[in-house]
């Protein structure tokens, strides 16, 4: 469907005119990678690139299908050259590095030969005088290669290649001479058809799709090399801006292209200085319904899948509306499960999954950074990207780290939900134990321990609140739907214990004490969406405008770092029975502390007023816009409330904020079970561990007040209060250290 669905988007153009603004030759690498998750249109890019560039194209797709697809691996499209495959990526093949570069180029010549009189076989039909635009040539040789040509050409090549299969002893020289001239001999009869580009641009692609298959390590090579190593080195023999290749997979070969390569051949070295950087730009929100307009969309349409389906990667949307008719829904349901199994690698979404497995779930849910300089970390991502829907942004030249995450993608975002909600199934499985082991090794940014787990708390409150509100409906399809949302009162008795949801429920506004008008009776009709956060890119998005967008794909916002007292915003929806509009929008505004030492309730207060979430009246064009907000400032860091057991409190009484806009705020201290419903009994060790991991003592072995006190002798840190020391009585030092005698210098 992906492939028969018209094309939208340049992406093919902007990389033909990146690839020709490379440096090739003798100094740069004549290649370059597209490393990208799956399901991202990499295949179906290069594709539409051969429309406008003569390409020879290889698919290196193994035999066996790869784990974790939903369907049977004879839906894989398109299909793999298989003959292709097994000669160059069976590494038992090839005896040595030079033989296997030999063995290449072998291929190469045979390719450039046979392409060379298959072109003119197939395509000299007209005259010189009346030459094929370059386009069209390279339209007319994909459209030839799409058909059995292609089958019968790449199984002639290896024929050839077999029936002269090259000793490991031989003389290798003479293969690279050829390979030049095999070239060239191609390009003479390009000439002949059509007009080439110009002599500076591109006028041969390769390309090779499932490009890990070549990342076998030669045997016996000591500084184990490996296939692709080989092909590399192979065709960084010609010494030409006239051809260039693209390896294609969701595994960088960051690895493989990293070191320093010598070149057997060309009798030069390719370093990383030399290489080009790799491409990461692939079709995102390319939809053609797109751009949309929030005010054709009510709450009920945004729990559609197919509509889920259309934001993202152009994966999920051709595949559901390919199928027509009644059955539409329930096989949108099957593209879900696709979804989920892709997830989590795994074709048993019902199984216990392993921990990068759930990692990747809570990273779509919650968002959390790693430390790019960490080998781990590097690792971690990479496995990712590969086998678990995370998207590479950016691969800067140098490759020394990579940056990438799970941007917003509603559909991935629902299917995330759905695993979390089958993880809650199991009562062994723990996502706050997961978090709290990424934080212990490193992998997770100690920094961000207070709001990582914030959102995580929201993330649990959403889905049980979800969860309660269609439980009459008995889920038709056999769990809830998560993009369908919640109102904000389920969302807060999900939130916080059940002895705290009056209060909250009947508090009033903190910035106006004359108004009556409860939470409960202000938000009576209102809801929130957010299956997944994504990060704010800064301030200027901070407002009602804002929050319609992110409401239309179920986003919450992770405010930036240096962001003064909001961390988190959850867009409201104040009547769910309106359509999407700035109007009809609000929030819940969060401040996060992780501080041991709480905050005075005048402190840290949230007023939307400096921050201009809400439009002014002159932009408003009316009189009044008194629309309520909620405030929460959670200081998840202390250990007891400011007053004995009030872990959660309401109202500011702070006559200094703007009543132009009620505000309801909230006050939760302590990330225990006293203050938070989610937290449960058998998770509260979890959440104190994960606070204390900052302490250098925490994992000491005996905690009693003596043995650390000896700890703390051994100056660990510097203590004010530190046992050699004692300011109280300055002539104990004196006495320890000696008076000087009378008439003594003193220096």
């Amino acid at each position: 469907a992906a492939w028969t669905a018209e094309y939208h988007g340049n992406y093919h153009e902007v990389m033909l005119r990146n690839i020709n603004s490379m440096k090739c030759g003798r100094i740069y690498a004549p290649f370059a990678e597209i490393t990208q998750s799956s399901g991202t249109g990499k295949y179906r890019t290069v594709h539409e690139l051969a429309a406008l560039i003569f390409t020879i194209p290889f698919n290196l797709r193994g035999p066996k299908q790869r784990e974790g697809y939903y369907f049977s691996r004879h839906c894989a499209y398109p299909p793999g050259d298989t003959k292709v495959r097994e000669y160059l990526c069976e590494a038992s093949n090839v005896k040595s590095v030079d033989h296997g570069e030999a063995r290449t180029a072998l291929f190469f010549s045979y390719v450039f030969s046979e392409v060379a009189e298959e072109v003119k076989r197939k395509l000299t039909v007209h005259r010189a005088t009346n030459k094929l635009h370059s386009r069209d040539l390279a339209k007319r040789w994909r459209d030839l290669l799409s058909r059995k040509t292609r089958w019968l050409l790449y199984n002639k090549i290896i024929e050839a290649c077999k029936i002269n299969e090259l000793p490991s002893n031989a003389n290798f020289h003479p293969i690279f001479r050829n390979l030049q001239s095999q070239l060239e001999k191609l390009l003479s009869a390009l000439e002949t058809v059509c007009d080439l580009p110009n002599s500076e641009d591109v006028r041969i692609l390769l390309y090779f799709d499932e490009a890990h298959e070549l990342g076998h390590a030669i045997p016996n090579d000591k500084q184990k090399k490996t296939l692709c190593d080989v092909a590399c080195s192979t065709l960084s023999y010609f010494q030409t801006s006239s051809i260039f290749t693209l390896f294609l997979s969701t595994q960088s070969s960051m690895g493989h292209f990293t070191s320093s390569t010598e070149m057997t051949w060309s009798a030069r070295q390719l370093n990383a200085n030399d290489l080009q950087a790799p491409f990461t730009e692939m079709p995102f929100d390319c939809h053609p319904t797109f751009p949309l307009r929030p005010g054709d969309f009510n709450l009920e349409q945004l729990r559609d899948l197919a509509f889920l389906a259309c934001f993202g990667r152009p994966l999920f949307w051709p595949l559901i509306e390919a199928s027509m008719g009644a059955d539409k829904p329930e096989f949108a349901e099957k593209i879900m499960a696709l979804a989920r199994a892709r997830l989590v690698h795994s074709s048993d979404i019902g199984a216990e999954q392993s921990d990068l497995a759930m990692l990747a779930t809570l990273d779509v849910l919650i968002t959390h950074q790693r430390d790019d300089q960490l080998d781990l970390a590097h690792k971690c991502e990479m496995d990712m990207i590969a086998s678990h829907m995370r998207i590479a942004f950016s691969i800067p030249q140098h490759r020394t780290y990579i940056r990438s995450g799970y941007p917003s993608e509603p559909f991935l975002a629902e299917a995330a939900s759905r695993q979390m909600y089958r993880y809650f199934q199991h009562p062994n499985l723990s996502m706050a134990k997961v978090l709290r082991k990424n934080f212990e090794s490193g992998l997770i940014d100690l920094g961000q321990k207070g709001q990582i787990i914030m959102r995580l708390l929201l993330r649990f409150a959403y889905l049980n609140a979800i969860t309660i509100e269609q439980a009459d409906n008995h889920y038709p399809t056999g769990e809830p739907n998560f993009s369908k949302g919640c109102s904000v009162v389920r969302l807060l008795k999900a939130l916080f214990a059940n002895r705290y949801h009056a209060e909250i429920l009947r508090s009033k506004p903190d910035n106006d004490v004359s108004s009556t008008c409860s939470l409960e009776d202000a938000f009576e009709h209102a809801v929130v969406r957010f299956t997944h956060s994504i990060r704010a890119v800064d301030e200027s998005v901070m407002n009602t405008k804002s929050m319609v967008s992110a409401f239309l794909r179920g986003a919450a916002l992770i405010c930036q770092n240096q962001q003064k007292t909001i961390d988190i915003i959850i867009p409201i929806l104040l009547d769910k029975r309106s359509v999407l509009k700035e109007s009809s929008m609000s929030a819940l505004l969060i401040q996060v502390n992780g501080r041991r030492q709480w905050s005075s309730s005048t402190a840290n207060i949230i007023d939307e007023k400096e921050h201009e979430f809400f439009p002014n009246k002159v932009s408003m064009r009316r009189r009044e816009d008194t629309r309520p907000y909620v405030t929460l400032v959670a200081e998840l860091g202390v250990d007891n409330p400011p007053q004995e057991n009030s872990f959660v409190v309401t109202g500011n009484n702070d006559e200094r904020s703007s009543k132009e806009h009620l505000r309801y705020g909230i006050r939760a201290y302590t990330c225990t079970m006293a203050a938070w419903k989610v937290v449960g009994f058998t998770e509260h060790a979890t959440y104190q561990r994960i606070f204390g991991t900052d302490d250098f003592l925490a994992d000491h072995p005996r905690q009693d007040e003596a043995s650390l006190d000896l700890v703390h002798q051994m100056m660990s840190f510097w203590y004010d209060d530190a046992m050699w020391y004692n300011d109280e009585d300055e002539d104990s030092m004196d006495s320890l250290l000696g008076q000087p005698s009378e008439g003594a210098a003193v220096l």
